[in-house]
């Protein structure tokens, strides 16, 4: 293969890669496209061949594709990528956006949308579905309430529920379902996360 937008389509579904193949052979801004169904076999042609995107579904049967995404970059691969899955997680387009992908399609769009997203790539543009965009771009102050952004600060402070509840003068309770909506809102799993997050918005 040449260098030029040439792509690699890792998925183990014979009849959704060759569907796939088909109509991204109709676009202009692709050379060609060369499907394998696991990880050792997308490694092997990586190796050897100059790969401007690489599609990968996030499940397979030999791997995941974000471990092969991690392993192909070890081993210098340096195009873009593109993970399909036919689950929309938001904690798994989450993860794809934090691992540097350029897109995240579900395998329940159209065979049109996979081929816009492709293009959207090749073109210098990233492709998430439309709520993981807007949920990222909004400060976080928009997106709790007054109450829950009292229980985040005091999270953050390191004080326990039952502390935060008598400061707030509300049950344990009420506490954890408040954590629980920020948690949620904010699509963090851990007080960790969420300190991390806080300080990259530089909210406080």
């Amino acid at each position: 293969m040449s260098i030029g937008n040439n792509i690699l389509l890792v998925d183990d579904h014979p009849m959704v890669a060759t569907a796939i193949k088909m109509v991204l052979a109709k676009s202009t801004l692709v050379n060609e496209v060369q499907a394998v169904g696991s990880q050792k076999e997308a490694l092997q042609f990586l190796k050897s061949n100059n790969v401007a995107l690489a599609i990968l579904d996030i499940e397979l049967e030999d791997s995941d594709g974000f471990s092969l995404y991690k392993r192909a970059v070890s081993s210098g691969f340096t195009g873009k990528v593109l993970f399909l899955s036919a689950k929309q997680d938001k904690h798994i387009i989450r993860t794809a956006a934090k691992l540097g992908a350029q897109g995240f399609v579900n395998k329940a769009e159209s065979l049109e949308d996979i081929s816009s997203a492709v293009e959207m790539i090749l073109r210098g543009y990233t492709f998430f579905p439309q709520e993981h965009l807007i949920a990222s771009e909004k400060d976080i102050d928009e997106l709790l309430t007054e109450r829950e952004l009292a229980v985040m600060n005091y999270l953050l402070q390191g004080l326990s529920n039952k502390d935060i509840g008598e400061k707030l003068f509300i049950s344990n309770k009420t506490v954890s379902t408040y954590k629980a909506k920020i948690f949620e809102k904010l699509e963090v799993d851990s007080i960790i996360s969420l300190a991390k997050l806080v300080k990259d918005r530089a909210v406080f």
